[in-house]
């Protein structure tokens, strides 16, 4: 099975240049305890699932994988956000653009779009997670 997390890191940094850092990370608490860029994308596997092979003599399962791509912007302007939150949103199209329907690898399937959430308004810092989904197989 690929490892796609920096195939998408590499897409993101081609593709949607206004991110001073585009890294990948283990997971979001990783993100928010150490330096961050702003504004920076971060992107770590988030959730693996798989199906139960159907096969009789042999394995092969498909494998989901969903990938976070996290937003993190300094929010110095606006007491309530919204300034940033503006700008998170456009980041956050330009990221669509470049991921949705994307195949990172001929081994996976073209990424699909699974929805985001505010992960944190504190700090001075607003920070998105959106998740972008795939499908491998993996077989003996």
């Amino acid at each position: 099975m690929e490892n796609l997390r920096p195939l998408i890191e590499a897409r993101i940094k081609a593709q949607v240049t206004a991110f001073k850092e585009v890294e990948g990370a283990s997971d979001l608490q990783n993100i928010t305890a150490n330096r961050l860029g702003d504004p920076g994308c971060y992107v770590f596997e988030e959730s693996v699932s798989v199906s139960q092979s159907t096969l009789i003599s042999k394995t092969m399962q498909q494998v989901t994988l969903i990938f976070a791509v996290v937003i993190v912007l300094k929010n110095v302007k606006d007491a309530r956000g919204s300034d940033a939150a503006d700008v998170s949103h456009g980041l956050q199209n330009s990221i669509r653009t470049a991921l949705l329907g994307w195949q990172p690898h001929t081994a996976a399937d073209p990424l699909e779009y699974s929805g985001g959430a505010l992960v944190s308004f504190a700090n001075g810092f607003f920070i998105w997670r959106d998740s972008y989904k795939t499908i491998q197989y993996i077989r003996s």
